[in-house]
């Protein structure tokens, strides 16, 4: 309500000046409501956009002195890490040191170790080779003599009841059958007389009986007995197979028999000692196995040395990787303190004055806006009367102003205006203001430049800009196209009088229509882009 009650004021106050303008110049200048509603809304859009330059720009100098206070105090963090880290890394390199020289000592137990446990893997093959050797020539030889066995024994499994019955009917045999047949009954271990045999043959399962003898299981008594039959020069199984087919088959049963035994009874020693020798081989075995676990476990226990060894070196690289990086930014962030020091009262000093505008920025906005709406024609002195009576009413109503109030230094920058006088605009107040007019003004500006420095100034500011004057035949059309396409025109020779259908485009008469701005020329619909000036 305030604000509207001194912008009321100011609109009579500029009433005023301009009846006084009119006594002293003879120029007239029309305040009309259109112009306090124009002056409303540049007080509007001048208050935004101060507001979000004035809040970016504070934003980058505090962040500026959050970013330099952080580093500082980085210092001291990175300091205290680097008087850490010194330590650290001298503890990881005396550990480092310990697990070479374990690590060269394991190395020398394992590869002694693994050479014991070679030569002892050598020995017990050569050992184990000897005795299968061993087993196996004691084997060949007892498989010698199993063919005549077989052999024998085949003979007798082909003989059938009238074999054996040729042999009952003697009463008295003949002596080479007398003598089978007792060494048959030594085997059976029965009396070795004729009597004897004869019941033996009638049993009907005589032969199998000697097919089925447990050769292996003979009583070495009977064995010894055996031999008085068989080194009988005629115990023959040619001289007794002239005598029975029989007693033949039976003969070369117990010759087998008896040569089995001899084989036996020589090969036995040697199983003897290959079964010492395989018990010798599994006690050394489950050494050697012993042995061989232990080389296991030192060689496990090496590679967890050096696994150790790994992550320790992994981690002083780390930890001296860590101690470059914070070295490294210890000294920039000491250079950048130091570089920036006098800087950073510099930027503490813009964030206050940052401060101090955002205060009085309603009153700038307000003085600003009443400056562009109202004082486009007037001369300085008026314009400086203006802003006198801006300025009072503002202190009458308690609403701030920055202090040394000027058009200039509100609404740009020193840069800006540099930028502005390269381009070509003089160097005097004046132009300066009637630049902000032009740049930040609601209306299009009307310019009388008789020596051409506004025109120098635009050309060179707007870069692709489109040329008209109002004599041009079809200049109507270029202004339309202009207006599609968003681009600056510059509208030259201008009469007191104007065609009627620059009335909307002057008003900027804009509506909107399905998210589009248009302005309506006669009949006609004229799409209008926001960039037009």
């Amino acid at each position: 309500i305030v604000l509207v009650q001194i912008c009321v004021n100011i609109h009579k106050n500029v009433s005023i000046i301009t009846e006084k303008y009119l006594k002293e110049t003879k120029r007239h200048y029309y305040i009309t409501p259109n112009s306090y509603l124009q002056f409303i809304n540049t007080f509007s859009t001048i208050l935004k956009s101060m507001k979000e330059k004035i809040m970016s720009d504070r934003t980058c100098y505090h962040s500026g002195l959050t970013k330099i206070l952080e580093a500082t105090s980085q210092i001291t963090v990175m300091q205290n890490e680097l008087l850490v880290l010194g330590p650290q890394i001298e503890k990881k390199s005396k550990e480092i040191e310990e697990l070479v020289e374990k690590l060269h000592k394991d190395a020398l137990v394992v590869e002694q170790v693994r050479a014991i446990v070679k030569e002892d893997e050598e020995i017990m093959a050569a050992e184990t080779q000897t005795v299968e050797e061993y087993a196996q020539q004691a084997t060949d030889e007892l498989n010698a003599v199993m063919p005549t066995l077989e052999k024998a024994v085949a003979a007798l499994d082909a003989l059938d009841k009238n074999h054996i019955a040729e042999i009952r009917v003697y009463a008295r045999p003949p002596p080479l059958v007398l003598t089978v047949m007792n060494a048959v009954c030594v085997l059976l271990q029965k009396k070795p007389n004729w009597t004897t045999a004869k019941l033996l043959l009638a049993d009907p399962g005589f032969l199998k009986r000697l097919v089925n003898l447990d050769k292996d299981n003979l009583p070495e008594k009977v064995l010894l007995q055996l031999k008085k039959y068989v080194r009988m020069p005629d115990f023959n199984p040619l001289k007794v197979g002239l005598v029975s087919v029989a007693c033949c088959s039976m003969c070369q049963w117990v010759l087998a028999l008896d040569h089995y035994h001899l084989v036996k009874k020589f090969v036995e020693p040697k199983q003897l000692k290959v079964a010492e020798a395989e018990e010798l081989l599994k006690l050394a075995h489950e050494k050697l196995t012993d042995k061989q676990r232990s080389l296991v476990l030192i060689e496990q226990h090496q590679q967890n040395l050096e696994r150790s060894f790994g992550e320790s070196i992994a981690e002083q690289e780390m930890l001296a990787a860590r101690k470059d990086q914070t070295t490294r930014r210890l000294h920039c962030a000491s250079v950048l303190s130091t570089a920036l020091k006098d800087e950073m009262a510099r930027w503490k000093e813009s964030v206050n004055n940052f401060d101090q505008r955002l205060q009085g920025i309603v009153g700038d906005a307000f003085v600003s806006a009443a400056c562009i709406a109202y004082s486009g024609v007037l001369s300085a002195s008026y314009r400086q009367q203006l802003v006198n009576d801006c300025l009072k009413l503002c202190k009458e109503s308690n609403i701030l102003v920055s202090p040394n109030y000027s058009l200039v230094n509100c609404m740009t920058e020193k840069n800006e205006v540099r930028k502005w006088q390269n381009a070509g605009l003089p160097l005097d107040q004046y132009s300066t203001e009637n630049a902000i007019h032009i740049m930040y003004g609601q209306r299009y500006p009307l310019l009388i430049d008789p020596e051409r420095q506004a025109y120098k100034w635009i050309s060179q500011m707007s870069g692709k800009l489109r040329q008209i004057r109002v004599t041009d035949a079809h200049y109507f059309r270029t202004l339309e196209n202009s207006m599609r396409l968003g681009e600056p025109v510059l509208l030259q020779v201008v009469h007191e009088t104007l065609d009627s259908n620059m009335k909307p485009i002057l008003k900027k008469e804009i509506y909107n229509k399905s998210g589009q701005d248009f302005i309506r020329i006669g009949d006609s619909e004229i799409e209008c882009n926001q960039n037009f000036r």
